[in-house]
């Protein structure tokens, strides 16, 4: 970095938390209780709206061709390099609105696995070093795949032995790679550190790159754990029981003093490395002083300068401060269990450069909130850890057993006000869920000949993305003794939408460029995929005018054939300002912007791929660029999922049968099975776990019965993303086509629904621990992207008194079924006939009178089966589709 559907916008919740609940966290023991705001506090919101004209400040698009975009390098010359998962590296250039896919690693993707993080080194302008870190397919150079294909089972195989695992066994790899101006040179690369993984599985990668003044490296890696571990139940995976994965407990990783997973390493790369040298301690790295164990310390890793992290997506080192600091996800647990540990908290931490320590995972996390080492064998508590002394006595531990203490974050919060100190973290934002992203502290420079930097107010600032509810955040920290002082809401998405601008949409990475201004990319709304609303863009300071905000269309943007006439639109694009805007083209891609007007047409008459670009100015002389692609010679394909229907429901263990089919302008309608990929992954709140991937035009979505394992009452469901790629025509490349689905489990808890006019109330007694009260007339319960494929009936659990209705896409539309509620004052189960409803839509719950909803439960087979009984157990796409290879 340097220089993962549900639409869940909609405004958020009024919680409401029972007396019940506050005492029973209250009394845990060890466990946090609910916490307070800090004195003072509570004024700096409203002290930094105050402070700030958000009118001063704009957010331009740089381009929406990110891939599924994941980390970002700014170079010197204002220039973006950035990275897709697909292990695709783009080059955007902001002058032309031109994006170019200019280098493709041979990524091993699979759950998260693929191209990570991008950084440049300190020397970049004299060397050209680019470092990357990715999952090599084939990281010796036999020409293998170094992993099988699909996923792990979740237990041993019968007759197989504990090194059966081992061909599970891939590597991370940090890589020095050599930028030639335009593209990296892929024959210059250069391993330097592996990082040993295990695959198969999801998740939880890190892969985050920084530097710091004495040119040493800092690597983030993350725990390899799957959140929906068996038995975990939203707290810490520690699952070593006999035959389970050792990937089921994260204390052989993050908890290990020997292991490089679940840690910020680090390390001095070497200058000068003979070509051919394999990665490794004093061949291709060195270790510096004062990381957390000096070198030769028996059952230990000197490159770790930080342990126990979970997955630190994003760090920053920032020289001026001195200081490391980081954002760090969390398990899911709705709630803290007298039994089990601490609710889900994340984290944001900030260290010196000179202060190594273990962070906690996982054994303590939040304010050193400690986790009981529950047996999970038996299922039975054990001992609470102590933080100042935990001890790891985990069967797959090859480190020490007595670790160093545990660190209480800097930092921390759940999802809902009065969890937290600190409660402008979860108040800023329109989304649900946690996902902190890390971000980079700004110096103002008044010697910065910039007219788009930030201004001095932002000075020694922490900047801060929320992925999960969509927000920017500065904090101010006393960097003496690194204490977070003002939470300021940085250009509130309310000022980014009133402006005319984008709104943020999932924030994956922030840098500051070189010119001071603030660069940030999008991931948007879904899973495994390009999705439409993701997006690389620059916030600057801007007094006064502000750039225009192009919007360009094409019909069609792609034939099998020349001649090809396209219309072009540019009439969407917009002014903050209101200024009249001019329109310039340049459609063919030779550097001359020839046609001028908000619609105009071209047609191409040779074959090739075009970029078109489209430039409008203001009466200012202010520019927006954005460019697209027209492909003369080979269309797309379209993707149709005959089975299963769309928001179809299933019971969690199931096997959800799929049958896919397409139609190809130049192919026609015989589909390549094996070009068909497929992704499962268990969708919570606005992110995803990738679970089980594959390819082939029929077979099963395996659903993982452990998945309520992620936690009581999160909000879960299956994320599925299908791509089918054709053979390429008339000597252009091959043209991918998608669809996605969502699968819905059979029970619905009311409070996950989007709600209107009525409140969520936290409560242990109910089904999750909170439910929908006061559902009346005009009110609605809204289950979005739903089928009623397969199912007979809904129950619901309701108490009150009044009439319970359903309603098919509208809340007005006439009930297709209702009940009467007799007035009681305890939970009941009343059952609705659905009848038969046809397609994907929205089904509205409403009610006469007054009703409390905890949930509803579809009833009938759905669109799932149990999976046969020779299955393994868990998750396991390698043998369970046609075509796969």
């Amino acid at each position: 970095m340097k220089t993962i559907q549900a639409d869940t916008r909609r405004r958020r919740r009024r919680r409401v938390i029972s007396t019940l609940a506050v005492a029973a966290l209250a009394g845990g023991g060890l466990l946090a209780a609910p916490a307070v705001a800090h004195d003072g506090h509570g004024t700096h919101e409203a002290a930094a709206a105050a402070d700030t004209d958000w009118a001063d400040y704009e957010k331009i698009l740089l381009t929406k061709d990110v891939g599924e975009p994941i980390d970002m390098a700014v170079l010197p010359d204002r220039r973006v390099i950035h990275t897709a998962r697909d292990g695709s590296v783009r080059l955007t250039d902001p002058t032309t609105g031109v994006t170019r896919v200019v280098s493709r690693l041979d990524v091993y993707a699979n759950s998260e696995d693929g191209l990570q993080g991008i950084a440049l080194a300190p020397d970049f302008e004299e060397t050209g070093h680019v470092y990357l870190v990715y999952a090599p397919r084939d990281a010796d150079g036999d020409g293998e795949a170094d992993t099988p294909t699909g996923n792990a089972p979740d237990t041993l195989p019968a007759g197989e032995d504990e090194s059966y695992w081992d061909r599970w066994v891939g590597v991370n790899r940090l890589a020095r790679l050599t930028w030639t101006g335009d593209e990296l040179d892929l024959d210059s690369e250069q391993p330097i550190l592996d990082i040993e993984v295990q695959r198969g599985q999801c998740c939880h990668v890190g892969a985050d790159i920084d530097f710091d003044a004495d040119g040493n490296l800092y690597l983030s890696t993350g725990d390899n754990t799957p959140a929906g571990t068996p038995g975990a139940d939203g707290y810490a995976p520690m699952n070593d029981a006999p035959g389970m994965n050792p990937g089921f407990d994260t204390r052989r990783g993050a908890g290990s003093t020997n292991d490089l997973r679940g840690k910020i390493l680090r390390i001095t790369p070497r200058a000068d490395i003979p070509a051919g040298t394999a990665p490794g301690e004093g061949a291709t790295y060195d270790v510096p002083e004062g990381n957390l164990f000096p070198p030769g310390t028996e059952n230990t890793r000197p490159e770790i300068f930080v342990m126990g992290v979970r997955n630190p997506f994003r760090i920053e080192v920032d020289p001026e401060t001195s200081s490391l600091s980081w954002g760090d996800y969390g398990p899911d647990a709705g709630s803290a269990n007298p039994d089990r540990g601490p609710m889900g908290y994340v984290e944001w931490n900030v260290v010196g450069l000179d202060d190594p320590h273990n962070a906690g995972w996982p054994y303590c996390h939040g304010p050193n909130a400690a986790y009981n080492e529950w047996d999970f064998e038996t299922g039975t508590p054990g001992e609470f850890f102590d933080c100042a002394a935990p001890r790891n006595s985990s069967r797959w531990n090859t480190g020490l057993v007595d670790l160093p203490p545990a660190r209480a974050a800097t930092l921390y919060y759940g999802d809902q006000p009065g969890q937290q100190p600190r409660d402008e973290l979860v108040s800023f934002g329109s989304g649900t869920g946690q996902a902190p992203m890390g971000g980079p502290v700004y110096h103002y420079d008044p010697d910065l000949d910039a007219p788009g930097k930030l201004p001095e107010q932002w000075d020694g600032k922490a900047f801060f993305g929320e992925f999960s509810q969509d927000y920017y955040a500065a904090f101010s920290v006393d960097w003496d003794t690194f204490e977070v002082g003002e939470i300021e809401d940085f250009f509130p998405n309310a000022e980014v939408e009133n402006a005319g601008m984008t709104p943020h949409d999932n924030p994956m990475d922030l840098e500051l460029g070189p010119d001071g201004s603030l660069y940030v990319l999008e991931y948007g709304d879904g899973f495994f995929r390009a999705n439409p609303d993701a997006g690389l863009y620059r916030i600057d300071h801007a007094e006064g005018n502000k750039a225009p905000q192009p919007s360009i269309g094409a019909t069609p943007a792609s034939s099998s054939q020349a001649p090809l006439e396209v219309a072009f639109d540019a009439s969407a694009s917009t002014d903050p300002d209101g200024d009249e805007l001019t329109y310039e083209w340049d459609v063919d891609g030779d550097g001359e912007f020839d046609l001028t007007g908000p619609q105009v047409s071209h047609t191409y008459t040779e074959l090739g791929v075009y970029t078109a670009r489209l430039r409008v100015t203001d009466d200012e002389g202010k520019i927006g660029i954005t460019s697209t692609s027209i492909s003369v010679g080979n269309q797309a394909p379209e993707i149709s999922v005959d089975v299963p229907a769309d928001g179809g429901f299933f019971d969690w263990g199931d096997e959800i049968p799929f049958e896919v089919s397409t139609t190809d302008a130049e192919d026609g309608t015989e589909t390549v099975c094996d070009r068909v990929a497929w992704s499962y992954g268990l969708g919570h709140d606005e992110h995803a776990h990738p679970e089980v991937s594959g390819t082939g035009c029929t077979g099963v979505f395996p659903t993982d019965a452990d998945s309520p394992e992620h936690g009581a009452g999160a909000h879960l469901y299956g994320a599925v993303v299908i791509t089918y790629t054709d053979g390429g025509a008339n000597g252009l490349p091959p043209a991918a086509g998608e669809a996605t689905l969502r699968l819905n489990p059979k029970l619905q808890q009311a409070e996950h629904a989007t709600l209107t006019g009525v409140e969520v109330v936290e409560d242990d007694s109910a089904s999750a621990g909170a439910y929908v009260a006061g559902l009346a007339r005009g009110d609605a319960v809204a289950l979005e992207r739903v089928s009623l494929t397969g199912i007979d009936s809904a129950t619901a659990a309701v108490r009150g008194k009044g009439t319970l209705q359903l309603r098919w896409g509208s809340p007005t539309a006439k009930p297709f079924a209702k009940v009467a509620v007799p007035s009681t004052s305890d939970w009941t189960d009343v059952s609705l006939a659905v009848g038969e409803r046809t397609g994907t839509g929205t089904l509205y719950v409403t009610a006469t009178g007054s009703l409390d909803v905890d949930a509803l439960t579809m009833v009938g087979e759905g669109i799932g089966t149990p999976p046969a009984a020779e299955s393994s157990s868990g998750p396991s796409g390698a043998a369970r589709t046609e075509g796969e290879h």
